[in-house]
């Protein structure tokens, strides 16, 4: 039989899974038993009373029962009972779905209204309060706008004939009287570059030059000197491509390398390596949030990760790249179950070489790992194409999601919905249990390894006997 595990990010493939002949159902008997809402003597779903015997809503009944809102448009799809249900929108019942009720409609959107719409980092769509410091995957260069936190310099693509007062560059058709803070003749010292009115006395950051600099000779104390860099390149010192140049002072100039996600360099300090195009990197501020910490932008995460999507959130993923690409768990370090899973795109929707994201690290018996209203479970990958699985691995699922429910409900964190019909149970949650870490005992039960084996990292898993 089919034991389907689920993930909310991708569709996975479907375990093959069964179990030990169990106890027959009492449900069916027109007895209502422990455990039972309603028993009407039958296991057919649909009349009411659902082959587990608890209470269901009956969709196409003309009554817009509880939790039907959502999922039965036949009866709740009523324009004017003043709420925006799925199928209605701005343009086809206004009276319902306006700007100003509470709630983004479908056909609104952060600048239309934003009283409703709050700014949605990866929509496509760099929005006001978004720049390329907080949602890099909306506002990123070569996106054709010029967005907050972009210039000349660091995106001409965009900004060529947009030049931006305040972020440190004098660029074309900026003066001294329109922008001060960028075109001031001022000299700054510690920019590497010997200006206007420094000496190596008030500024030997800049200024301070052997007697040799400049003879293209790499003489003692220089890193370079003119064109002669030594024989190094942007790659040699730790970075990704680029151009490497030498200043004036006879130290490397590495303002045209890029930076590295693997391994992390390349960035000043307080900074990280990540994604801006399908074929360069670009630093930005780093965040403190670990591995699956809840975010909205790329910058609330550490070195080493960036925001993605995770249901209806955004989580801190781990880069990955491994020897073997997809699957690969090397860079996957924070449990056996987290592997090198899904593939990066830049803004532009383009697929990054050789880069990828980790599953969620979760603990499926333990539940843990998991940000607030998500829950650890395992799925199987088929990489032979034999119709049976040969690596698993662990993600979050959303608790909210009915996609996922077993029974009309979530199974609760610990619990993995597994379909044994045709062993006598229902399609019910069983608590999880591994070799390693069996809490069955304490329920009464025993732990049941599945006939195909699911091991991950030498552990082997499987479930408590008798559904939750």
């Amino acid at each position: 039989m089919k034991f389907k595990i689920t993930t909310i990010i991708l569709t996975l493939i479907a375990i093959i899974l069964t179990s030990c002949a169990g106890e027959s159902v009492r449900c069916g008997n027109g007895k209502i038993e422990n455990g039972e809402e309603c028993d009407d003597g039958n296991t057919i779903s649909g009349d009411g009373c659902s082959y587990s015997c608890k209470f269901e809503s009956v969709c196409g009944n003309s009554i817009c029962e509880t939790g039907e809102m959502q999922t039965c448009p036949e009866d709740c799809n009523v324009c004017g009972n003043d709420i925006c249900n799925e199928n209605e929108s701005v343009a086809s019942c206004f009276p319902d779905c306006y700007c100003g009720n509470s709630t983004c409609d479908d056909g609104e959107d952060h600048n239309i209204c934003p009283a409703d719409c709050l700014a949605v980092c990866g929509n496509d769509v760099c929005e006001d309060g978004e720049d390329t410091a907080n949602c890099l995957k909306d506002c990123f260069c070569t996106n054709g706008t010029c967005d907050p936190g972009e210039t000349t310099t660091s995106c001409p693509q965009d900004c060529n004939n947009n030049p931006v007062c305040g972020n440190n560059v004098c660029e074309e058709g900026e003066t001294e009287a329109s922008c001060p803070d960028d075109c001031s003749t001022s000299p700054v010292c510690g920019n590497n570059v010997c200006e206007e009115g420094e000496t190596e006395a008030s500024c030997p950051d800049d200024c301070s030059i052997s007697s040799e600099c400049g003879n293209n000779t790499i003489d003692s104390g220089e890193d370079c000197d003119s064109n002669n860099l030594n024989g190094q390149t942007c790659s040699s010192l730790g970075y990704g491509s680029g151009i490497l140049a030498c200043n004036s002072n006879c130290t490397f100039n590495t303002s045209n390398c890029d930076c590295l996600i693997f391994p992390q360099s390349g960035c000043p300090s307080g900074e990280k390596c990540t994604v801006d195009t399908a074929t360069s990197n670009r630093c930005i501020l780093a965040g403190a949030g670990s591995e699956m910490d809840q975010c909205d932008s790329d910058s609330d995460c550490a070195e080493g990760l960036t925001c993605a999507g995770l249901g209806t959130i955004g989580v801190c993923r781990r880069f990955c790249q491994g020897p073997n690409a997809t699957y690969d768990t090397s860079d996957c370090i924070s449990s056996p179950g987290s592997i090198c899973k899904y593939q990066v795109q830049d803004g532009s929707g383009t697929v990054v070489p050789s880069t990828y994201l980790c599953t969620a690290p979760c603990d499926v018996v333990n539940a843990t790992g998991c940000p607030s209203g998500y829950a650890c479970d395992l799925y199987g990958i088929d990489r032979t194409s034999n119709g049976l699985p040969d690596l698993y691995g662990s993600e979050c699922y959303d608790l909210n999601n009915s996609a996922y429910w077993c029974n009309y409900s979530a199974c609760s964190p610990g619990y993995g919905c597994f379909d044994f019909t045709v062993y006598g149970y229902v399609k019910d949650c069983f608590r999880w249990c591994s070799s390693t870490n069996d809490p069955c005992g304490g329920l009464g039960l025993a732990c049941y390894a599945f006939p195909e084996p699911v091991i991950i990292g030498g552990v082997e898993y499987g479930y408590c006997d008798l559904p939750e």
